[in-house]
C-alpha cells in the first residue's frame, strides 16, 4: 500500500476525465472505477493520476456513507413512526433534509439519516416523541454566556480523558500499532497543559504551541488494549460586545502589547498574516461563485465604524473598529448563521471542495460552516484560520468540534463559530448568536489550529481524516484504521 502525503489532497482540486466523471453522476461506480482503471495506464500527468487514485478511494467511501435504499431509508424512520412513508421522505427531500447520492439506479441515503433528521425537523422529533436533545445544553450556554458577559472573561480549568483502539475482529496477537491522540495546544485561549497520565509504550509528544498537536504511541501488543492520554489545560478568553468602550479598551491593549510590555498570542505582524489570507488547496480556493457571494455579502460595507444590518428582522448593531475588517466578517457570519442549516454530513473527505458545498447547497456541519466563513473572510482580505479539537457544551459527553478564527484590529485575533451560532438563530435566541461572533465558552479543547496538516510524529498510510484530528488516528505495519474500525471515547476526567 502507497504511503499517505498531504500534498496528493491537492489533486482533489483538479477535474476529474469526462469520462470517469458521467459514470460517478449516474451511480454507476463500478464503471466509474473501471474507467480510472483505463485512465491510470494513459500518458496522464502524474497529478491527475494522483486524483484517479484518490477518486477510487472517494468512491469506496461514498458507499460507504450511503448505504439506504428509499426503501430502506423508509422502514428505519417506520421503526419509530408506524405511519412515516413515501410522502414524508419525499418532503424531507425537499426541505434539504435527507441527503442522499445516485448509485446503482436509485437513490441512497446517507448512513446518520434518521438521527440528523431527528435533530432538524421538530415535526419528525414530535412524531417520534422524543424530547429535543439539546434544551439542557442551550439553557445551561445561555446561563455561561450571561456569566462571561457580566465579568467580561472566561477561565475554566478542566480535565480530559481520550482513548483510541483496535476493533476485537481486526485485532491479533503480535500486531504493532502506532496511534495519535489529540493534545491542548497551548495557543490563544488554551494555557498550562499538564500531560497527567498516558499508556505505558513508545512515546512522542509534540511542542506543546504545535499547530497540530497530538501525542503519539507505538506498541506491539500481545492483548487488545487502549491507547489513552489524560491531561489537565485552562481556557482563558476575554469578552467582546463591539461597543465603543470595548474598542477603546482594545486600543490601550493593543498599544500594551506594541510597547513591548507584555506578550500575548492574540496579536501577529503583518507578515505573520500572510498565510492567513491565501488560499489553501483543496479546500480554501477563491472560486468565481464565492468571490461574488463574498462581494454580494459585503456590498455595503465602506466606511470603518458605519452600522451594520445583523438581519432584517433582528435590527441593526454597531461594531466598532479600525477598519471594515470587522463589519465584513460580520456581515459573513450573519449570513452563514442566518442561511445555512446545521446538517450531520458525509466524511469530510468525500466532498472535494467543502466551502463550495456549503455555499451551494446551504447545509453544512460545524467545520463545514467555519471553512465557509473562512474562506469568505480570506477572498475579503481578512486574515481568517481554523480551530477544532472537542466539545462538551457543559455535558459529561465530549465530541469533535470545529470552529474558526479571524483578525479585526485592534482587536487581534477573534472568534467565530457560525454553527453554534446559526442553532441559536433557529432557537429565535440572538443574544447567543451574537456571543459567538468575536467570543466563544470554555468548553472546548484546541488541538487544531489549522487544516489539514500532517503529524509532527507522519502517519504512514491514509488517515481515517486527513483534515482534522479530534478523536484519534491507528494503524499498523501494513495499512491504516477508518473511523469505523476503532473504538474511541473522549471523557471529562475530574
Amino acid at each position: 500500500m502507497k504511503e499517505f502525503s498531504h500534498e496528493e489532497l491537492n489533486a482533489l482540486s483538479y477535474e476529474l476525465p469526462d469520462e470517469v466523471e458521467k459514470y460517478k453522476q449516474q451511480g454507476d461506480f463500478e464503471a466509474a472505477e473501471e474507467a480510472i482503471g483505463r485512465w491510470l495506464q494513459r500518458p496522464v500527468a502524474e497529478a491527475l493520476k494522483v486524483r484517479l487514485r484518490l477518486e477510487k478511494r472517494l468512491l469506496k467511501g461514498l458507499r460507504e456513507n450511503f448505504p439506504h435504499t428509499k426503501e430502506q431509508a423508509i422502514a428505519l424512520f417506520q421503526d419509530q413512526i408506524s405511519d412515516f412513508g413515501e410522502t414524508d421522505l419525499a418532503r424531507l427531500d425537499e426541505e434539504g433534509l435527507a441527503e442522499w447520492i445516485f448509485l446503482d439506479g436509485e437513490k441512497h441515503y446517507i448512513h446518520n439519516l434518521v438521527r440528523n433528521v431527528m435533530r432538524m425537523d421538530a415535526t419528525i422529533r414530535n412524531r417520534m416523541h422524543k424530547e429535543d436533545p439539546e434544551a439542557g445544553e442551550r439553557e445551561l450556554l445561555r446561563e455561561e454566556i450571561h456569566r462571561i458577559k457580566r465579568e467580561k472573561h472566561t477561565s475554566c480549568r478542566f480535565r480530559l480523558r481520550s482513548s483510541i483502539r483496535l476493533k476485537e475482529e481486526l485485532f491479533y496477537p503480535g500486531i504493532h500499532l502506532k496511534a495519535h491522540l489529540p493534545l491542548p495546544a497551548e495557543l490563544h485561549q488554551i494555557s498550562d497543559v499538564k500531560l497527567l497520565a498516558h499508556s505505558d509504550c513508545r512515546v512522542s509528544i509534540d511542542r506543546p504551541d504545535s499547530l497540530y498537536r497530538a501525542i503519539c504511541f507505538e506498541d506491539t501488543l500481545q492483548q487488545n488494549q487502549d491507547f489513552f492520554a489524560e491531561y489537565e489545560y485552562t481556557v482563558t478568553a476575554d469578552y467582546h460586545d463591539f461597543s465603543r468602550e470595548d474598542y477603546e479598551e482594545a486600543v490601550k491593549r493593543k498599544n500594551i502589547w506594541q510597547a513591548g510590555l507584555r506578550e500575548s498570542g492574540q496579536y501577529a505582524a503583518l507578515e505573520e498574516l500572510a498565510p492567513y489570507l491565501e488560499e489553501q488547496y483543496p479546500h480554501i480556493r477563491f472560486s468565481p461563485y464565492l468571490r461574488a457571494l463574498a462581494e454580494e455579502i459585503t456590498a455595503n460595507i465602506g466606511n470603518a465604524g458605519k452600522t451594520a444590518c445583523a438581519s432584517e428582522t433582528q435590527g441593526t448593531v454597531r461594531l466598532f473598529a479600525a477598519d471594515d475588517a470587522l463589519e465584513k466578517a460580520f456581515a459573513i457570519y450573519d449570513y452563514i448563521t442566518t442561511h445555512v442549516k446545521y446538517s450531520y454530513m458525509r466524511e469530510y473527505f468525500l466532498i472535494p471542495d467543502i466551502p463550495q458545498y456549503c455555499a451551494r447547497n446551504l447545509r453544512g456541519d460545524c467545520g463545514v460552516q467555519a471553512l465557509l466563513f473562512i474562506t469568505l473572510c480570506r477572498i475579503c482580505g481578512i486574515p481568517a484560520k481554523w480551530q477544532s479539537g472537542l466539545y462538551f457544551g457543559g455535558r459529561e459527553k465530549v465530541g469533535a468540534h470545529d470552529w474558526a478564527m479571524f483578525y479585526a484590529e485592534p482587536y487581534g485575533w477573534l472568534y467565530a463559530d457560525p454553527s453554534l451560532g446559526g442553532s441559536a438563530y433557529s432557537d429565535g435566541d440572538e443574544e447567543r448568536r451574537r456571543f459567538y461572533f468575536g467570543n466563544l465558552d470554555p468548553f472546548r479543547m484546541a488541538a487544531n489550529n489549522a487544516f489539514a496538516q500532517p503529524f509532527a510524529n507522519p502517519k504512514r498510510f491514509f488517515p481515517a481524516d486527513p483534515y482534522d484530528n479530534q478523536m484519534g488516528e491507528l494503524e499498523s505495519d501494513v495499512r491504516g484504521y477508518g473511523s469505523r474500525e476503532t473504538v474511541t471515547e473522549v471523557k471529562r476526567a475530574e
